[in-house]
């Protein structure tokens, strides 16, 4: 009986030492497999700083202001379309004594900013003074305004307002301002605005070429200016507004609209209007222009600086009156 025993231990040690060893080998195997697939995941990864955001295009949400030109797809840009043709700018004397230390200044303003991040960081990163102005139901309007903030770059409130165009007055939402409005509707939705806005210091209206030239409104407005302490521009796109007029007959800081800067994004038509803001600046000493984060703008901006005839930029808060 002893000797049948000691014979079956004898013969399953040999197993016990084969099934041992492929356990061994396979987990080897796999050791190596794990090692070797992590150091690909690593060689193959993508750095942080290179992911892309797929952040949307100023052009694809505007829709009020903005049309797609019937263009080749290659060709692809957006077309700014106004409510209606665009007024002259109020003009001052010409022989007015400056102010400033120098002439040929340019005050920029960017509307409609708070759609498109990458633009924002191209604008953040222009060598001059400049002004954003946003939106207060744009997607990111608080990160925006708190990115300027952080940049030094003046922040606006670019405030919706009524027009009188009735190819874009079904367009406009609850966030606009109408002159048909109780006062406490009025400042409700004004004040809801201003908050979306963080470290606004002035207004300027979005569209509103009936709503500025209804004095009661402005009235409603420059008051709520006076009270959180904002100056206004008038972006003048009508000439019956009467919101620069009010806005200095109620003691606000102000100042109007000069040029539009990007009516067209042509290039042709880019060059033009900076010819304009040029003869403003030496006419006027300082020309307020408005521009739109548009790729095509943004890039003109780009190339004008290494241009001989760049001229002086400064904060909207220096020229105002």
């Amino acid at each position: 009986m002893a000797k049948k025993q000691s014979k079956k231990k004898a013969r399953s040690a040999p197993r016990l030492l084969k099934w041992l060893t492929l356990l061994f080998a396979f987990g080897l195997v796999f050791w190596l497999g794990f090692g070797f697939y992590q150091d690909y995941k690593l060689d193959h990864a993508t750095p942080m700083d290179e992911v892309v955001h797929n952040e949307p295009s100023i052009g694809d949400i505007i829709a009020p202001i903005v049309e797609q030109p019937t263009k080749p797809a290659t060709e692809e840009t957006f077309t700014l379309v106004f409510e209606d043709k665009l007024p002259e700018p109020i003009r001052r004397q010409e022989n007015k004594p400056s102010v400033h230390a120098d002439r040929h200044q340019i005050a920029l303003i960017i509307d409609d900013v708070g759609y498109d991040m990458k633009a924002l960081r191209r604008l953040l990163a222009l060598p001059f003074p400049l002004t954003v102005s946003i939106l207060p139901d744009a997607p990111y309007a608080k990160q925006t305004a708190q990115a300027a903030f952080q940049h030094g770059v003046p922040v606006m409130l670019h405030m919706p307002m009524q027009t009188s165009n009735p190819k874009y007055t079904n367009k406009m939402e609850d966030f606009y301002l109408y002159s048909a409005m109780s006062k406490s509707v009025f400042t409700q939705v004004f004040e809801d605005a201003l908050a979306k806005v963080p470290h606004a210091i002035g207004v300027n209206n979005h569209m509103g070429s009936a709503l500025t030239a209804d004095k009661r409104s402005m009235q409603w407005l420059m008051e709520l200016c006076a009270k959180h302490g904002l100056f206004f521009i008038d972006s003048r796109t009508s000439s019956a507004s009467v919101a620069a007029k009010t806005a200095e007959k109620q003691g606000i800081a102000w100042n109007s609209r000069d040029i539009f800067l990007d009516n067209s994004v042509a290039t042709k038509a880019l060059n033009h209007t900076w010819q304009s803001a040029l003869s403003c600046a030496n006419k006027y000493d300082t020309c307020v222009m408005l521009a739109h984060p548009h790729q095509e703008t943004i890039s003109f901006l780009e190339e004008s600086i290494k241009s001989k005839f760049y001229p002086r930029f400064i904060p909207i808060e220096s020229a105002l009156r």
